[in-house]
């Protein structure tokens, strides 16, 4: 899964004012500045562009626990779902009070998770701001666990990365470099040869299309991307699960293959006449079941495969979900404990 990101879409509501801004700046400049680079504000789509801002967080509420519904409804259940990124828009440093607000909706929601599949959260921009700190960092350690962590289910290896400390580190520079200084252990420590799969989940993907791509808001800086990729590569790294570009997309460096996911929440149409990589290549944004979802996938000896479904798809037979939960099941930890051992681990995911 990816991107709730509760509170997207009101936000997106208070904002489309500005898209009028933008035509604006395009006319008065005889087409000189870029009025769509300069305010690169999606619009609502069809399905939502006549809603309040109320309306729309029940619309990204509703979504939230149809995925719950649907996850629940899987046969066989599932060792675990991972939740790469972006649990809620507000910022938790900037909107403190609404942050809070949207991650107790969220809690509330995933708490429903059938408590014999394990629920797995990776950090995202939005969880700890675009230049997370030492403080947004401890929040969000406090409320969900560790911000990166590994975990084994049997003989495969899962490594779950913030990857903002990858995107932008420079209030938290000793944070990045511990968590870089980790992933090599992990990736080249003693238990390489004793590893099936070794799979990594994050919020930012290294590239949206190809290793080659120039740098941009939704992937990785070049540098950074292929510094990482041919670490995975060497490591014997096969599979990068990512979020944060409210689209699918992917591609591979080597055999590492990059799958990004499309939202649970809001999905975004790419605007073929803004830059893809960046903000300005967000044309229609729209939370509905026919475009939200998320991505099954299989492990197997033989490999791994996976496959994007839609809510719609997805919720076919599903049985209702429950609306007993108790208030205090809000407050679980809703990622596997960091650097467990693989007996810890095995308590967690038994079939």
């Amino acid at each position: 899964l990816a991107d709730t990101q509760l509170g997207l879409l009101p936000a997106m509501r208070t904002v489309q004012w500005l898209r009028h801004l933008r035509s604006l700046i395009s006319y008065a400049t005889c087409g000189l500045k870029d009025g769509r680079r300069l305010i690169p504000i999606p619009r609502l789509g069809t399905d939502n562009e006549d809603m309040d801002g109320d309306t729309l967080l029940e619309v990204e509420i509703d979504l939230a626990r149809k995925a719950v519904q649907a996850i629940n409804a899987m046969q066989p259940k599932p060792r675990f779902a991972v939740i790469c990124g972006d649990l809620v828009h507000a910022y938790p440093e900037k909107q403190a009070e609404l942050n809070a607000s949207q991650v107790q909706m969220f809690k509330e929601i995933f708490s429903q998770v059938d408590k014999e599949i394990t629920l797995v959260c990776a950090c995202g921009n939005h969880d700890l701001g675009d230049r997370p700190t030492p403080g947004s960092i401890a929040l969000w350690q406090k409320r969900f666990g560790d911000d990166y962590f590994s975990f084994w289910i049997g003989r495969d290896k899962y490594i779950v990365l913030n990857s903002q400390l990858y995107k932008d580190s420079s209030r938290a520079r000793a944070q990045a470099q511990a968590q870089d200084r980790w992933l090599d252990s992990e990736l080249f420590g003693d238990d390489q040869e004793q590893r099936r799969h070794t799979t990594v989940f994050s919020h930012i993907p290294p590239f949206i299309d190809s290793p080659n791509e120039s740098s941009g808001y939704f992937p990785l800086a070049k540098p950074v991307r292929l510094n990482l990729l041919e670490r995975m590569s060497q490591a014997g790294v096969k599979h990068w699960f990512c979020g944060h570009y409210h689209r699918n997309a992917g591609g591979t460096y080597k055999d590492v293959e990059v799958i990004t996911t499309g939202a649970v929440g809001a999905n975004i149409a790419t605007d073929p006449n803004g830059d893809r990589l960046g903000l300005s290549g967000m044309g229609e944004i729209t939370g509905a079941e026919d475009l939200s979802g998320f991505r099954i996938v299989r492990v197997s000896s033989k490999g791994i495969s996976h496959k994007y479904k839609t809510l719609s798809e997805l919720l076919v037979g599903a049985p209702p979900l429950s609306s007993t939960s108790k208030p205090a099941e809000a407050t679980r930890r809703a990622s596997v404990p960091a650097s467990p051992l693989r007996s810890k681990l095995a308590e967690l995911t038994k079939a």
